[in-house]
């Protein structure tokens, strides 16, 4: 990918108050384009403390920064964030979805499932479909996601192309995920093809989304470019001090995707990232 000036952006990110979301926020507050940006955050404390921790190397920050409180988990939060946005009047240019959740360690049950889902695949979506009307024409939904959400964690072929299937709606892609979580409820997870994880899982089922949504009627009229992407295995809080990459690594791909030219291309649209390059789920 080659990096272009892109002019002054207004770029909302979600979960930006460490981890991979602070480095996209360092990144491109660091460009000459002068971005302004929103950060989506479920403490608006921690995030001022994050925004003048940035401010040191890059001035001024702040008089281009607005902070708000943002949980994916509950749709009251995701209703006030969107009602307050909506009363500003702005509308964004780009949105990175950037929050998410893991748990620690090999704990898996029911309850790490419904949770685990809940903000990564279901309030995301939730937040993102709520979003829509305040994205510019030609605007970019960015959505960091993971490599363990691919196909091959799946053993069996059925599930795998019903997950694989070009035409998979999102009626559908919700369905799989029920089952997911049925069959987990009821043991009978392994036994029908399913991984024991629940992070990997609820990225596969937003991996899967991203291709519905760049297909979306709404999208596609508008030019609203959309990507999944994954910014590797990095040293975060979540993913743990073990990761071989540094934040400011993992926040190139998003990053990089930011700077695409500000036009879809049918190629990428709804399509998955890793190392900046279009790779196969």
């Amino acid at each position: 990918m080659q990096a272009a000036t892109i002019g002054s952006k207004l770029i909302l990110i979600t979960g930006c108050n460490k981890g991979v979301g602070y480095g996209i926020l360092k990144n491109l507050a660091s460009r000459t384009d002068n971005h302004s940006f929103i950060m989506a955050v479920r403490s608006a404390e921690r995030g001022k403390k994050t925004l003048e921790e940035i401010e040191k190397e890059v001035p001024k920050l702040t008089e281009r920064t607005a902070i708000h409180e943002l949980d994916l988990a509950s749709t009251e939060s995701i209703d006030k964030f969107v009602k307050w946005l909506k009363d500003s009047g702005k509308k964004v240019d780009c949105l990175i979805n950037n929050a998410g959740m893991a748990y620690k360690g090999d704990t898996f049950n029911e309850e790490v499932v419904r949770v685990t889902f809940q903000t990564n695949f279901y309030g995301t979506i939730d937040f993102t479909e709520k979003m829509l009307p305040l994205i510019v024409d030609s605007g970019k939904i960015i959505t960091v996601t993971s490599s363990a959400g691919k196909l091959g964690r799946l053993t069996s072929e059925e599930l795998k192309k019903k997950f694989d299937n070009p035409k998979i709606t999102k009626d559908e892609v919700f369905a799989l995920a029920k089952q997911f979580y049925d069959n987990v409820v009821d043991n009978t997870f392994e036994s029908k093809g399913w991984p024991k994880q629940g992070y990997a899982m609820s990225k596969l089922c937003l991996n899967i989304y991203q291709r519905i949504l760049g297909r979306n009627p709404e999208v596609v009229k508008r030019g609203i470019q959309v990507y999944g992407c994954c910014p590797g295995w990095v040293k975060t809080d979540m993913a743990g001090p073990k990761a071989p990459r540094s934040i400011e690594e993992g926040a190139k791909c998003p990053c990089d995707l930011v700077y695409l030219p500000w036009k879809v291309n049918p190629e990428w649209q709804g399509n998955f990232f890793y190392d900046s390059q279009l790779t196969s789920l």
